[in-house]
């Protein structure tokens, strides 16, 4: 399905507002590890992003230890 118009507008606007504030974190998972973590990480409730900055937290706390 094509996108209208307005949606392609929409999508620059987006891009516009975030260009340069995020970067991607890459890792390479086999795709059952990938579907396990998934799995873990919805059932706690949480996004992927949240998660991560949830873990270096815990690590964190661990290395003050």
């Amino acid at each position: 399905m094509a996108r209208s118009e307005a949606q392609k507008a929409a999508d620059k606007r987006y891009a516009a507002k975030v260009n340069g504030k995020y970067k991607p974190f890459i890792v390479n998972l086999t795709p059952e590890e990938l579907a396990y973590i998934d799995g873990v990480i919805k059932a706690a409730g949480m996004k992927k992003a949240e998660f991560l900055r949830w873990a270096v937290g815990e690590l964190e706390k661990r290395q003050k230890q």
